[in-house]
């Protein structure tokens, strides 16, 4: 007589599952984001616009921390890029979103409670900030290329790491995939940010072996 013998399951922490849940948050928070640009395009939003990058200032080290989870446990030179640019992505990415992102949003409310030359003034002080800055502004800007290129070399070298650590072809697959979450708003994001969940689950999954029951005889 035999019974079916499950190999031990890990519970999800709180924290892990707030880890784990980020990915699928921030693509709420990306197609909720406003698709125009600073004054005239966000001008009726600006409460929208300002919750959008607070979100995703809050879900940063929570996205950072599932991208550790996800190479938990793999030692390897590529795996070692994706940890050190990972730091380089919170910090230029939270900067870009802050400034880009959080300034513009309360300077177009500010504007908004203004008339006259006094609101010309402010609404060419987001205008210049967005358009014009070369640090941080929303366009071609240094903040801007490093907070998303940095996404994208993390991304690619986190799928060589996975890859060569032999995991599963869709965990590697969907780690490749999440290097469209370099846009970080929008439907091209969301793919990328359910690819990633997609990813990080799967990952958990293998290590705490909830996927791998075995058959044990049991003595006669």
């Amino acid at each position: 007589m035999s019974r079916s013998l499950a190999a031990p399951t890990k519970r999800l922490s709180l924290l892990e599952m707030v880890v784990l849940a980020a990915p699928l948050l921030w693509v709420v928070v990306a197609f909720l984001h406003p698709t125009d640009e600073p004054y005239e395009g966000i001008a009726d939003e600006a409460n929208r616009w300002i919750f959008v990058h607070v979100a995703q200032l809050v879900l940063t080290p929570f996205l950072a921390a599932g991208v550790w989870m996800l190479l938990g446990g793999i030692q390897s030179v590529a795996a070692a890029i994706t940890r050190a640019v990972l730091a380089f992505w919170m910090v230029f990415f939270s900067a870009f979103d802050a400034v880009a992102g959080i300034a513009t949003g309360v300077l177009t409310r500010h504007a908004n409670s203004l008339t006259g030359e006094a609101q010309a003034g402010v609404v060419a002080a987001i205008e210049f900030l967005w358009n014009d800055s070369r640090l941080a502004g929303g366009g071609f800007s240094v903040l801007g290329i490093l907070g998303q290129g940095t996404w994208v070399v993390l991304a690619i070298a986190a799928t060589v790491a996975l890859y060569r650590a032999r995991a599963s072809r869709v965990v590697v697959a969907a780690t490749f995939v999440s290097v469209l979450f370099a846009t970080h708003a929008g439907p091209a994001a969301a793919v990328g940010l359910v690819a990633l969940f997609v990813a990080e689950l799967l990952r958990f999954l293998s290590r705490s072996g909830a996927t791998a029951p075995s058959q044990a005889p049991e003595p006669a």
